[in-house]
């Protein structure tokens, strides 16, 4: 009975440990918004960080998709408090003055920014070189199917040099569409093997 309880256990933790996606941002991304003025952008930490310098907005192209229980865990930090820092989602790389400027502000999430725009629930990073993990609550303020994740890293007012990090991990499976980790069976089956794999060596 102990034996079986320790595989249970086990099948549970690594169930838990499975269903934390990090997002990787070795891929290619796009100027978001004609908004690439200056600087490097660039993956760290194994993909997991995105390091932006300078003064630009990104796009990664994907799937994402966003329901009333989405919560993201985004990790930031930033050198100095330009105009705008954030994130947000689009279905293309154009920022357009109408659907995203003025009627799609719930659609971005700003973090810290001299100048305010989109959700301000967030908008509370005010010492730079500090790290912060904010725990956003996508689906409360919108929900459905996405192409474009958007990074903003805004420093335009005199020297364009602000240097910015995002991180971004979420239990909800669903959110990259691509994103696939070993089934309940699969790590049962793991699991037990493990226990009766140890049983044979004692013996």
């Amino acid at each position: 009975m102990k034996k079986l309880v320790l595989a249970i256990f086990s099948v549970l933790s690594l169930t838990a440990n499975a269903a934390v996606i990090e997002l990787d941002f070795s891929d290619t991304f796009a100027n978001y918004g004609n908004q690439f003025d200056s600087g490097t952008v660039g993956a760290e930490n194994g993909g997991k960080t995105l390091s932006m310098f300078g003064n630009n907005w990104v796009a990664f192209e994907g799937v994402y998709n966003i329901t009333a229980d989405t919560i993201l865990q985004v990790t930031f930090s930033s050198s100095q408090i330009g105009e705008l820092h954030g994130f947000g989602f689009d279905n293309d790389v154009i920022f357009d003055n109408v659907d995203d400027y003025q009627n799609g502000e719930n659609r971005y999430f700003q973090f810290a920014g001299t100048q305010t725009f989109g959700v301000q629930d967030y908008n509370t990073y005010s010492v730079p070189n500090t790290i912060e993990t904010f725990t956003v609550e996508i689906g409360k303020f919108l929900t459905g199917t996405f192409s474009q994740l958007v990074f903003i890293n805004d420093k335009d007012e005199g020297v364009e040099n602000a240097q910015s990090s995002y991180s971004i991990a979420t239990s909800d499976s669903n959110f990259v569409a691509s994103v696939n980790g070993p089934g309940v069976l699969t790590l049962m089956l793991m699991s037990l093997t493990l226990m009766f794999a140890s049983k044979r060596n004692r013996k």
